[in-house]
């Protein structure tokens, strides 16, 4: 959870100014702002690809935190910042409205009227919808881009006008998986929990309150806190819903919008579409943005982007090197799935890295998708034929692991390693030992070889390693021409004779 104290900033746009929600929020973004923030690469760092087989199988981890912005990705947040701030315009805690819309929850509460009858704000934003197969990446796009805004900001006074506020900017649910009405407000009232510390789950789930009774408590929190944007992913668990639940969720999503001005946003696969087919989508279009319907990646220069970045998170000892034949492979088998794409790129590292290949081939991401997409593959076929009534027969794709995957290959690598570590020392660990020899402190030992292997990937030879190693231990101790009949000459030290005898040490430097 992010929050911070309010900060007012003055607005370019005159509609904004005068309205401590929106001052409070952080700047209107550029499009190459919002791909800088939300750009996260860290690829392989130096020396990575010379560890040990054991830690690199957990540097591959690291791919699960690669995202790379696309264009779909700054629409989104655009959309965001457009729908926050348009949803605040007549909701500002200074206006009179603002307390008269508090006592008309406070009264609707104690006489449980129908929350139907609710009334205060004019709604000037209604959110939108973003709907998608499986995997392509909707719900870590949300949940990026709304991490960029601070989720509570604490209110003391504006501009010299006291003002006791807890404002919460965005609230992401998930739809409950019967797509009950009441079990969606329970979860809002533990979300809200969560971010404010209030109690409200506490106090409404033991009591049974009815679904209208729940459905006005919920508007009454969302004013009090000057709810930015309900999130809501999932949604095409409401065609699980019974007894008229879906038509009134879908009812209870209008007036969140008419009554409080609270942006709605959905999220769902395609089985979200006949949902959707409802009065719900035309109160939806005064928003003027119209909805997102998220498709799968094609091969094109966008697929082209995304892999060659991804691409930098190798920790295989030889470095492949990116081009057309390996990019189509991975699209064929991933067919522009995100999530599928990642976890392919990371399992033909992890078999390459446990077999001790430390190599892979474009066939080899056919070979793991024969082996683990069993279960995605009607999914991938249909996607593949391009037959939409094919494509729609699967609402969703099953979601494909790599826990089983990983673990059956952590175990093969602790099974091949056994000889090797009863007798085997790496190069690293004997070059560090000669220098322990040589009176180098551990530490600078270890840092030394690890920065020669680093910057001279080719070295093969101990001696040759210590030599360069050894080499900066001398300059660091004298940059001046050295005295051989001083006593502190390293010359004179223990083990340089047994170095020099054999071959580690170039006399002609002498």
């Amino acid at each position: 959870m992010s929050e911070y104290a309010a900060s007012y900033k003055e607005q370019i746009v005159c509609d904004y100014s005068g309205n401590p929600l929106i001052e409070a929020l952080p700047p209107i973004w550029s499009s190459d702002e919002v791909v800088d923030m939300l750009s996260h690469n860290e690829g392989h760092h130096d020396g990575e690809r010379r560890l040990d087989a054991q830690y690199r199988m957990h540097c591959v981890r690291r791919l699960f935190r690669y995202f790379q912005p696309l264009e779909q990705h700054v629409d989104i947040e655009h959309r965001f910042s457009i729908c926050i701030r348009q949803g605040y315009l007549h909701r500002s805690p200074l206006l009179p409205e603002y307390a008269k819309a508090l006592t008309q929850g406070r009264n609707a509460i104690v006489s449980q009227k129908d929350y139907t009858q609710l009334n205060a704000f004019r709604p000037t934003a209604a959110g939108f919808t973003i709907i998608g197969l499986s995997g392509v990446g909707k719900t870590s796009a949300v949940t990026n881009i709304l991490g960029l805004y601070p989720q509570i900001i604490d209110h003391a006074a504006y501009r010299g006008t006291p003002l006791m506020l807890r404002q919460i900017v965005w609230l992401k649910l998930d739809c409950p998986h019967d797509g009950s009405v009441k079990g969606l407000c329970l979860e809002f009232f533990e979300a809200v929990d969560r971010v404010v510390g209030t109690n409200y789950f506490e106090d409404y789930s033991r009591a049974r309150h009815t679904v209208d009774v729940l459905m006005i408590r919920m508007t009454q929190a969302a004013r009090l806190h000057c709810l930015g944007v309900l999130v809501i992913d999932e949604i095409q668990h409401l065609s699980m819903a019974k007894g008229g639940g879906q038509e009134k969720m879908l009812n209870f999503f209008v007036t969140l919008v008419n009554t409080i001005g609270v942006p709605v946003v959905l999220i769902g696969t395609s089985r979200a579409k006949v949902i959707l087919q409802s009065d719900f989508r035309q109160a939806r279009r005064g928003s003027g943005q119209g909805d997102l319907i998220w498709d799968r990646m094609k091969n094109d220069a966008a697929w082209d982007i995304f892999v060659s970045a991804m691409w930098q998170n190798q920790w295989t000892r030889q470095s492949v090197r990116l081009t057309d034949a390996y990019k189509n492979a991975l699209y064929d088998e991933s067919q522009g799935i995100i999530d599928i794409a990642v976890k392919l790129y990371a399992m033909v590292q992890v078999r390459a890295i446990a077999l001790g290949k430390e190599a892979f081939v474009p066939s080899d991401f056919h070979s793991i998708a024969s082996e683990r997409l069993g279960l995605v593959k009607p999914m991938l076929d249909a996607l593949r034929s391009g037959d939409r009534k094919k494509i729609d027969m699967y609402g969703d794709i099953a979601p494909v692991s790599i826990e089983d995957y990983y673990s059956a290959y952590a175990a093969a690598l602790e099974v091949n390693n056994v000889p090797r570590k009863r007798n085997e020392i790496s190069l690293s660990e004997k070059a560090v030992l000669k220098l322990l020899e040589l009176g180098v402190e551990p530490p600078k030992a270890k840092h030394l070889v690890g920065k020669v292997l680093a910057e001279n990937q080719d070295i093969r030879n101990v001696a040759e390693a210590v030599r360069i190693a050894y080499r900066t231990v001398l300059t660091e101790a004298e940059p001046n021409v050295i005295d051989e009949h001083r006593q502190d000459d390293l010359r004179n030290a223990v083990g340089y004779a047994d170095m020099k005898a054999n071959g580690m040490i170039e006399t002609e430097e002498w």
